[in-house]
């Protein structure tokens, strides 16, 4: 281990990563608390940023105190904390959880899309029971694909002496065609089919967006018009709140994954310097959550303010935000069409000359 590199180790790896850790894995925990507790967030949408924050709190507390013990073993005593078993295993626990991170990811774009473009069919598809057996293949697909390297059958994991770090064996008969193989199934395709799934979301967006406009100028009234895709506010709040996510984590993790591909050609360093930009995105997540999605913020507000009564009120006054109209309820009821109440149905029944003195309400759905 070079001068430069035992400096950096101990700098960035050594001392940042357990309050990294411990900041990360409370605003995951947060998030697993908050937003099932929040009666209107309980659907399926939900329930998958859930597990999200459930992968990355688990490598919070798992996968960044390990890395530090090693990178503090290596310090020390200048040979890597763990032998060829321990490896694999530490290995097999980090690709697992970065895959089922990546999945839910995935899992919430098919989600956000299949609302869109069936809103029919969404409540079948995704029902409770369907969703807990996705969130399970979520974590069975992860585990059952890192499987195969970990057993010996298609690559291998072992120690890298050249990154000093844990990661696969390019000295098997394969090469690296088994680092490639699961590069392109556990990276490249999910988010293929994120990119594929938030492109139609934004075109179905854009295209509704369009047809509304043409409506207003077209007929006065065309505030009452409701799209037929059901691209209501709060679908969409939570569509770009996972996109945003998604790039995040491309931004965060696409440097790390190029300089571990290309490691003959990258200095130790280097790689270590890219560290701390993948762990960011654990960091950013959180913010994310809060800054970007009002009813996620609600919850989060709501939930704190049980243990600190005035955090509402604080919040409110130095960020100035306001909670949304629907928060007190139900996410099924109010995305159904607004109806006339009783007393409007009363009126249809009048002879016109009634009518005409109590005119009907403007109905209107402004949620888009």
């Amino acid at each position: 281990m070079s001068g430069v590199y035992r400096q950096l180790a101990d700098h960035f790896e050594t001392r940042s990563t357990p309050s990294l850790a411990c900041l990360v894995a409370s605003g995951n925990l947060l998030t697993i608390l908050a937003l099932p507790h929040a009666r209107r967030l309980r659907h399926s949408a939900t329930w998958l940023v859930v597990n999200l924050a459930v992968a990355e709190g688990i490598f919070c507390v798992t996968i960044l105190p390990i890395s530090a013990a090693h990178l503090l073993h290596l310090y020390h005593a200048e040979r890597p904390l763990f032998d060829d078993t321990g490896c694999s295993v530490f290995v097999f626990l980090r690709y697992v959880n970065i895959q089922a991170e990546l999945l839910s990811i995935a899992a919430i774009a098919i989600n956000r899309c299949v609302l869109i473009a069936n809103p029919k069919a969404y409540p079948r598809l995704f029902s409770g029971a369907r969703t807990a057996m996705l969130v399970a293949g979520i974590w069975l697909v992860s585990i059952a694909i890192m499987l195969i390297p970990l057993l010996g059958i298609y690559g291998a994991f072992t120690y890298n002496n050249n990154t000093e770090e844990c990661d696969f064996d390019d000295d098997t008969d394969q090469g690296r065609a088994p680092r490639k193989v699961f590069l392109a199934l556990g990276f490249l395709l999910p988010s293929i089919i994120i990119i594929a799934s938030y492109s139609y979301i934004y075109f179905k967006a854009r295209q509704s967006s369009l047809r509304v406009e043409r409506q207003r100028s077209a007929d006065s009234k065309a505030n009452s018009h409701r799209p037929q895709e059901g691209l209501r506010a709060r679908d969409i709040r939570i569509a770009r709140t996972i996109g945003v996510i998604f790039l995040v984590f491309m931004v965060c993790c696409t440097p790390v994954s190029i300089a571990h591909f290309m490691e003959s050609k990258v200095s130790p360093e280097v790689l270590l310097l890219l560290h701390p930009l993948y762990w960011a995105q654990y960091c950013i997540n959180i913010l994310i959550y809060v800054f970007m999605n009002s009813q996620y913020r609600d919850a989060y507000i709501n939930y704190i303010s049980q243990w600190w009564p005035d955090f509402k009120e604080v919040t409110r006054r130095k960020f100035q935000w306001k909670e949304e109209a629907t928060s007190g309820g139900d996410s099924r009821r109010m995305s159904r069409a607004t109806t006339p109440n009783l007393s409007v149905r009363f009126q249809v029944n009048k002879n016109p000359s009634e009518v005409q003195a109590s005119p009907l309400p403007q109905l209107n759905d402004t949620r888009l």
